[in-house]
């Protein structure tokens, strides 16, 4: 039996989208809680979208002796016939992987498969796919000289720990990457971490869902 896993991140930044997926999926399948407290469907094949639900499922059936069954949810919808994607004809982006999924080849392909559904076109950018090195303020691997002296400067604490400006001239060097005025994240850290730059960037799930008005 299939599981759906909200995002409790997700649902408190986007509420309309995720009360908008969560409806399309509870006629197709039980709907979970909070990944952390709701034990009940340990053992089912989890659908999720959120990482760090992804590393708190895995974690546990680790400790239960068990693999986690699971699939995302960008690859379970680009599957699914009956979804109703959203046009965008005209729209064109940047996607920023999440360093997180660099294990996750076919989650890449489904981003870019689910961005080809709703017609809009990609402009990638050098750090893609298992090359990214960026979570937002959760890991990030600077290049220019002044940020990797600041990382230093505070050698083993958390980017989130740090200085709020700090964290800012960090993220907006990953900012500076981007060459088109929208960037697509599927991860709650990459887009936090893209807005915190001082970039404009969408959720992939309110663009799928038909809740990004621009």
């Amino acid at each position: 039996m299939q599981i759906y896993y909200p995002s409790c991140n997700f649902t408190a930044a986007s509420p309309e989208a995720a009360k908008k997926i969560r409806a399309y999926l509870s006629e197709r399948m039980p709907v979970a809680g909070c990944c952390r407290l709701d034990q009940k469907y340990d053992g089912e094949e989890a659908i999720y979208f959120c990482q760090a639900c992804r590393q708190t499922l895995e974690a546990r059936a680790e400790q239960n002796g068990q693999t986690l069954q699971s699939e995302n949810l960008f690859v379970y919808l680009t599957k699914d016939r009956l979804f109703p994607w959203p046009d965008y004809s005209g729209l064109t982006v940047n996607v920023q992987d999440c360093w997180r999924d660099r294990e996750h080849p076919e989650i890449f392909d489904a981003v870019r498969l689910a961005l080809q559904k709703m017609h809009i076109e990609v402009h990638e950018i050098d750090e893609i796919r298992e090359k990214s090195r960026f979570c937002g303020n959760l890991h990030f691997e600077p290049s220019k000289p002044e940020n990797i002296r600041l990382m230093q400067q505070y050698d083993g604490l958390p980017i989130e720990k740090m200085p709020p400006e700090v964290e800012k001239a960090l993220m907006r060097e990953q900012v500076e990457k981007y060459t088109e005025k929208l960037t697509v994240a599927y991860c709650n850290r990459c887009l936090r971490g893209i807005r915190t730059g001082g970039g404009k960037g969408v959720h992939l799930l309110e663009l799928a869902v038909g809740t990004y008005n621009g």
